[in-house]
C-alpha cells in the first residue's frame, strides 16, 4: 500500500510539473536582447554576445512563422496597446555593426527594433570594456543614427552616458547618470528617449531600480536578469532572453508562448 501511495504522489507530481512546463502563455510579452552582430573576434572571450546576421535572419523568419509581432519600444510603456504576441527586439551598445549587419534585416522584413546607446560616446567605442577580454569595436555615429531615426522602424533608449555599469556607483550617482543619459539621449543626438537599460549591470535587480527613480518616473527599463514578462501587472521593468547566450531556453520561450 506504501509503495503505491508512493507511487501515485511521483505520478501527481510529474503531471503538475509537466503542466507548468507545458502550459502556453500566450499572452506574455518577450524581449529578446542582443549586442554585436557579425563573425566574433578570435580573442573575444564573449562570443556568446554575437550574433551573425544570417542567424538573426532565421530567428526574425521564426518570429514571423509563429506569428509574433515585433512592437517599437513605446509600446511598453503603461497603457499602450500591444499585439496579441509582442516581442520586443532589443540591441544594446550601439555598435556600428548593428548599423551594417542588423539593420537591412530589419529592412528587408519591416520590422522594428529598439537602439540602446551610450549617448556620449556616439562615433567612439566600447571604451567601458576591458580590450583584453573583448576587443574594442566601432559605435555608431551621429549621421548614422539619424539615417536609423529616418526609417521609421528604430525606437532609441538611452544607456549611461558613457556606457558604465551603474550599480558600480553609489545610488544618487547611479541615479544622476540614469536621468543624464536620457537628456544627453535627446539633446546631444537628437533622439527621443523611450526607455533606459541597465547594461552592462548583471547584478542589477527591480528593487536597486526602484529607488533610483525619480517621481512620477515611468519610461520602460530594460534588465539584464532573465525572465518572462506578463501581459499585465508589472509596466516598467522589463526582463530579457538574450538569444545568444540561451538560444535552448529562448527557444523553450517563444515555443510557451506560440
Amino acid at each position: 500500500m506504501t509503495l503505491y501511495l508512493l507511487t501515485a504522489l511521483v505520478v501527481v507530481l510529474a503531471g503538475i510539473g509537466g503542466y507548468f512546463i507545458l502550459r502556453r502563455r500566450p499572452h506574455a510579452l518577450l524581449v529578446l536582447a542582443y549586442e554585436k552582430a557579425g563573425i566574433p573576434p578570435k580573442t573575444s572571450r564573449f562570443k556568446t554576445s554575437w550574433i551573425s546576421a544570417q542567424r538573426f535572419e532565421k530567428q526574425v523568419q521564426f518570429l514571423r512563422r509563429h506569428g509574433f509581432t515585433p512592437v517599437p519600444l513605446g509600446t511598453l510603456q503603461p497603457g499602450a496597446k500591444r499585439p496579441s504576441k509582442p516581442v520586443l527586439l532589443a540591441f544594446l551598445g550601439g555598435y556600428q555593426n548593428f548599423y551594417s549587419e542588423i539593420f537591412p534585416v530589419l529592412e528587408k522584413y519591416k520590422i522594428p527594433a529598439a537602439l540602446f546607446m551610450p549617448p556620449s560616446l556616439a562615433g567612439s567605442y566600447n571604451a567601458w570594456q576591458n580590450p583584453h577580454e573583448e576587443p574594442w569595436q566601432n559605435l555608431l555615429t551621429e549621421t548614422e543614427l539619424k539615417n536609423l531615426k529616418k526609417s521609421g522602424l528604430i525606437s532609441f533608449g538611452a544607456l549611461a552616458p558613457l556606457g558604465q555599469d551603474v550599480t558600480q556607483l553609489p545610488g544618487e550617482q547611479a541615479a544622476a547618470q540614469l536621468q543624464e543619459g536620457l537628456f544627453r539621449t535627446e539633446r546631444q543626438l537628437g533622439l527621443k528617449a523611450e526607455g533606459f537599460a541597465f547594461y552592462p549591470a548583471k547584478n542589477w535587480d527591480e528593487q536597486k531600480a526602484a529607488r533610483l527613480l525619480p517621481d512620477g518616473f515611468s519610461l520602460p527599463l530594460i534588465t539584464l536578469q532573465n525572465g518572462i514578462n506578463p501581459r499585465t501587472g508589472k509596466s516598467l521593468f522589463f526582463r530579457t532572453l538574450q538569444p545568444g547566450m540561451h538560444p535552448l531556453l529562448t527557444r523553450y520561450m517563444l515555443w510557451k508562448h506560440r
